[in-house]
């Protein structure tokens, strides 16, 4: 059982074949970047590249996970706004910061387990659960709560706000300590936990591991969970690093692309049953470089867009190669 977790967690020959592709192509964009945008290859960039990243990568943390477990979540960036405003609403009127994070976990706990519950005990496919969830979530907070609008502005003074975008240690801004709390915490729960070696049965064989009598609906329960809270921790450092939570970011699709770009191009199939920690580092390393790139380079968000298509369709045609379906993935249709 040890030997096929760690398998596991280290990917297949075929995903560290990806891997190293997608390596090769990271450190070619980097020196063609170095060579011919000016202020690219600077301390001061890498910086910038470095922090943007953060939502990305706690998102495809939870993303990965799901996955994994051969399951799919539509609703992490619906997820990621609504939790942000709650506890900016919460802030906002006056309540303690401790009392607004209490109340924004419930509710995305409170959703995780609502897109469990669909998926593992109605049994309504991933793809369509989680797609019905987002577009509830986005229209219950913007017309009930947000009477119609797209943007909550956030007052940048809040003690809240103002420690969400500080520094917790000098030179380690909150954003990147929680970053790296949330890898922690994947790597905590794929590698030395219960859930996770019945995360990786059910993306192996979901009816084999469902027959030899695993918990694989309270297990259900914990990814899209942990999937929920990944959403919200990446909501609070967007908003309090923008000012504002901004629900265009759900009806866009841009940062879903991404998050699955991560999440694939890193190694990991989605058929699941395979992938760890350093696929996601891997992903979102080249898709943080490949958007700070075209930034630098004032590529037209119409372009990025198209570019990022491109690369999606390449990523799911390659994982199709090297991750073919088998008969038991048809069969139960997991997404």
């Amino acid at each position: 059982m040890t030997e096929t977790v760690f398998g596991n967690l280290l990917g297949s020959r075929e995903a560290g074949m990806l891997e190293r592709v997608v390596l090769v192509v990271t450190f070619a964009l980097v020196v063609l970047f170095s060579l011919f945008i000016d202020g690219f290859a600077t301390a001061g960039n890498l910086l910038v590249i470095l922090s943007n990243s953060t939502s990305l990568v706690m998102l495809s943390c939870g993303m990965a996970v799901v996955i994994i477990s051969r399951g799919l979540d539509l609703s992490l960036i619906a997820q990621m706004v609504s939790g942000a405003t709650i506890f900016s609403i919460l802030v906002t009127n006056g309540s303690p910061a401790a009392f607004a994070l209490l109340v924004a976990v419930a509710a995305m706990v409170l959703v995780g387990f609502v897109n469990a519950f669909l998926i593992a005990y109605v049994g309504i496919p991933a793809m369509l659960a989680t797609l019905a969830s987002a577009m509830c979530i986005t229209g219950l907070f913007r017309f009930a709560i947000l009477r119609g609008e797209f943007i909550l502005l956030l007052p940048k003074s809040n003690p809240a706000v103002l420690f969400l975008s500080g520094n917790i240690l000098p030179g380690v801004t909150v954003p990147v300590a929680l970053m790296i709390a949330t890898l922690l915490a994947t790597w905590a729960l794929l590698s030395y936990s219960t859930a996770g070696r019945i995360i990786y049965a059910m993306g192996d064989n979901y009816q084999a591991a469902r027959l030899t009598g695993l918990p694989v609906r309270t297990t259900t329960v914990v990814v899209y969970v942990f999937a929920a809270v990944t959403a919200l921790l990446a909501g609070l450092v967007t908003s309090a690093a923008s000012g504002a939570v901004d629900f265009r970011t759900v009806s866009n699709g841009t940062l879903l692309f991404d998050v699955i770009l991560v999440v694939v191009l890193g190694g990991i199939p989605l058929r699941g049953g395979r992938g760890g920690l350093k696929n996601i580092l891997v992903g979102a390393a080249l898709i943080a470089i490949l958007r700070n790139g075209m930034t630098l380079m004032n590529f037209t968000t119409q372009m990025q867009d198209a570019l990022r298509g491109l690369v999606l369709i390449l990523a799911i045609v390659i994982d199709n190669y090297l991750n073919p379906r088998d008969t038991e993935t048809d069969t139960v249709g997991d997404l």
